[in-house]
């Protein structure tokens, strides 16, 4: 169980009913990495849901970004490769960044409310209003409010103009003419969290090149959120180690050892995968020219692990 990882779903606002029970039960079952891989009956028992809701929910949260799912497979008594457990990846920096500006939200309505509590105080109360004689009663028959009218603060007043939008910096193209989605800023924020070991800006760019080279192809404005994290998963899957994406600000060590054992969680996941595939086949009695793929890219993949193995103890080191 990660205890941080459950304060940061905790904090966050916008996880309300199951929503927020799932992601409670994930973040318990998680580590710190945000890496966990709990039945759907576990889920829905613990969170009190059917499996149902369960799935259903385990969905919008996947389309909406808060997780990322990873089919599983294991070997059945009958040699057969079946379903297991799904593998969920919780994007542990973005629920970080959204339960620390709700955190902030809220120390600044505290501040706000100290201050107008304070020139309250200091209001004076013209003489003679609201006095009460000795009998008891206000002689005008008028009952004083208890608590004095409290003007609304500028800032919860609407504003005249509405908030300007995030700008796109890409427009991926619909199938319908002249229809894009955008990517903003914060879009690639969350994407590259939630696939750390992809270059989020050149796979948005090849996208984009699809699209206009499979205009038959493209996706509708509901399926393009599915498309975007389908391909980006699968470029995840491939093992490719890269440098994360840095503005004017460098990346601490800790971040990037973060990074990186994150990756080694995803390369351990593939291999075993593939393991999986190759006992398959060898059960099987299936010719080599079939099994040999499957252990060159066990020895591929685990030498990109043992690399970032050593590129990890090398950062500790220093």
């Amino acid at each position: 169980m990660s205890v941080k990882v459950m304060s940061y779903v905790w904090d966050i606002p916008s996880f309300k009913g199951s929503d927020k029970l799932v992601m409670l039960c994930l973040a318990d079952h998680a580590d710190d990495r945000g890496l966990c891989w709990p039945s759907i009956d576990t889920i829905a028992r613990k969170s009190g849901v059917s499996p149902t809701t369960v799935k259903s929910t385990l969905k919008k949260l996947e389309a909406a970004g808060w997780l990322f799912k990873k089919n599983q497979f294991k070997k059945a008594d009958t040699g057969r490769l079946v379903r297991s457990n799904n593998q969920y990846q919780l994007p542990v920096m973005l629920l970080k960044k959204k339960a620390d500006e709700q955190t902030d939200f809220e120390q600044s309505n505290f501040v706000c409310s100290k201050v107008e509590r304070s020139k309250l105080e200091q209001t004076k109360q013209p003489e003679g209003v609201g006095q009460i004689p000795t009998g008891g009663r206000s002689e005008s028959g008028h009952k004083p409010p208890i608590d004095p009218p409290i003007e609304p603060s500028s800032k919860d007043l609407a504003p005249s103009e509405p908030l300007e939008a995030e700008p796109a910096l890409f427009d991926i193209p619909l199938n319908r003419k002249g229809l894009f989605h955008g990517v903003t800023q914060p879009d690639i924020d969350r994407y590259s969290d939630l696939f750390g070991a992809v270059n989020v800006r050149a796979e948005l760019k090849k996208m984009i090149a699809w699209c206009d080279a499979n205009p038959r192809k493209r996706k509708t404005k509901q399926g393009i959120e599915k498309f975007i994290q389908g391909w980006l998963g699968r470029e995840q899957d491939k093992g490719r180690y890269l440098p994360p994406q840095q503005g004017d600000a460098s990346v601490d060590t800790q971040d990037e050892v973060t990074v990186i054992q994150r990756e080694v969680a995803l390369l351990e996941s593939s291999i075993n995968s593939e393991n999986q595939r190759m006992l398959y086949l060898i059960d099987a009695k299936r010719p080599q020219h079939e099994v040999e793929p499957s252990k060159r890219k066990i020895a591929d993949l685990s030498a990109k692990r043992r690399e970032l193995l050593e590129r990890v103890a090398n950062l500790e080191a220093v």
